[in-house]
């Protein structure tokens, strides 16, 4: 049976059939596509960060990996360029009055893959500035980089003013987000979401002892 229009004869199986062929094509090519590029979901801190007494510096010492490296290298593969953003907050706690903030300090850290070299890159924050580092091997640049961060939080001499014993707390929150849009979203990125895994957010308690610091790192 056929249905006439304008003089030309069309089965009217034809449209309806080739939707349904291509619709099961059209679903599996966005799922691979969209495998392609998965990103991490989940910032894994392992240890636990901790703080240490370096000279005149409180520092915050921290292991930040994600929950899957190998998407991480997809989407790094992919052109995705990506920060690690650290925000450290020291307040001094105090029993009548509010809270009072000491210090805050931001660090960033940009990774991202060179396909020329095949290099995958890194700036990392240290005591003395920014460090750039690179190697082939992703796994082995994360554990020389963001597993061994050791982030200066405040100087001591700050905390020693407000007397002995007193408490702090020192927050560190987390972050890892796109730089820029990534290039398998520029066509379409009205509803695209920079963060590229959950943000963490830790608090550490603090006493200023005093006593005699040295310039020793402890283990």
């Amino acid at each position: 049976m056929t249905r006439t229009s304008k003089g030309r004869n069309a089965p009217i199986f034809c449209l309806p059939r080739i939707a349904a062929l291509s619709l099961p094509l059209l679903c599996l090519f966005m799922a691979l596509s969209a495998a392609s590029a998965a990103p991490p979901r989940r910032l894994v801190l392992a240890p636990p960060p901790k703080l240490q007494e370096y000279g005149n510096l409180l520092l915050v010492d921290l292991s930040v990996s994600v929950d899957s490296e190998e998407n991480l290298r997809d989407i790094l593969k992919n052109g995705a360029v990506l920060e690690l953003g650290v925000s450290i907050t020291v307040t001094r706690l105090r029993s009548i009055l509010s809270d009072e903030e000491m210090e805050k300090r931001e660090y960033s850290s940009i990774i991202r893959h060179d396909p020329l070299s095949r290099d995958f890159l890194a700036t990392v924050p240290e005591i003395s500035g920014l460090r750039e580092m690179k190697d082939k091997n992703l796994i082995r640049l994360l554990n020389a980089s963001w597993r061994k961060l050791s982030l200066p939080s405040a100087y001591l001499s700050l905390l020693r003013e407000q007397g002995p014993d007193e408490k702090f707390e020192v927050i560190v929150e987390i972050s890892l987000r796109h730089t820029e849009v990534p290039p398998w979203l520029e066509k379409n990125f009205t509803f695209w979401d920079a963060d590229v895994a959950a943000s963490q957010k830790i608090v550490l308690p603090y006493t200023y002892l005093n006593r005699q610091v040295t310039d020793e790192r402890p283990d």
